[in-house]
């Protein structure tokens, strides 16, 4: 009975965990919004900390042991739950519950994924192969990202919103599948013994680099390459690619040049 029920207890105070992180910093910044009086790109920039901080904080929370199948389910169930309630609440709510589902589900799968993993040098090849989809999703017109940021319903339902002050309103900001990758790289990162405070830094500084850029180019930014180039180089493990691992990791890089070179002569 003991076995039985230890994973279920992990996986609530994982969720609980994980939802505190999530609502606690948003939902205090739609708050405090009205009172911020700054400038339009220190407002955004405040906003954009505040949300790669939130979504750090919900990867921290990340079960070191992978979920059982069951468990995914259930959880990947619930924050759909939430996400659709999110429809029918004020914007504000509405926003801080959307993002609570979100990241429960994205966090649920990237969890699944990473606490898989047979050795920290599989984070190599992820990192390149997830930097070349995600340039292509975002620069050709039939990407999904693309797609999503045309859309506004699609927008609304798979990103993380924030209040950018003076506004409690959230606005767009971190993509579906960048969550998922947060919760990936800290599942591996638990299940491989890496330093954990390192990987937040990381992962936090890839969504803030590549939300910052983003809104230089005031156009809409691929956060993976970011996430997998700072995850790769602040892990040594990562770069320790098996013999039999070579050939794919290889593939993998003359990948993401094929698809930088295809995004840069669009």
């Amino acid at each position: 009975m003991l076995l039985a029920v230890k994973p279920a207890g992990v996986t609530v105070r994982a969720l609980v965990g994980s939802a505190a992180a999530v609502a606690a910093p948003l939902a205090t910044l739609a708050a405090v919004a009205p009172w911020v009086h700054l400038e339009p790109l220190p407002s955004a920039m405040l906003a954009l900390t505040v949300v790669s901080a939130a979504i750090v904080g919900a990867a921290w929370h990340v079960p070191a042991r992978p979920l059982e199948a069951r468990d995914v389910v259930v959880v990947v169930a619930l924050g759909a739950a939430l996400m659709g309630l999110a429809w029918r609440a004020p914007p504000v709510l509405g926003g801080l519950v959307g993002a609570v589902g979100l990241v429960a589900v994205a966090s649920a799968l990237g969890g699944a994924v990473g606490g898989r993993m047979e050795a920290p040098g599989h984070l190599l090849a992820v990192a390149l192969t997830s930097s070349a989809v995600d340039l292509w999703s975002v620069s050709s017109p039939s990407g999904p990202t693309h797609h999503v940021v045309q859309t506004p319903a699609l927008l609304r339902l798979l990103t993380v919103g924030v209040a950018i002050p003076p506004e409690r309103g959230p606005h767009p900001a971190v993509g579906f599948g960048d969550v998922v990758f947060v919760a990936l790289y800290f599942a591996a990162a638990s299940r491989f013994d890496l330093p954990r405070r390192r990987m937040a830094a990381a992962l936090a500084a890839s969504l803030v680099g590549a939300g910052a850029l983003a809104l230089w180019l005031d156009r809409p930014v691929p956060a993976l390459p970011a996430m997998g180039f700072f995850v790769v180089a602040t892990q040594p493990l990562a770069r320790g690619i098996r013999a039999k691992d070579r050939r794919p990791t290889l593939l993998a890089a003359l990948l993401l040049a094929a698809s930088a070179i295809r995004a840069a002569t669009r």
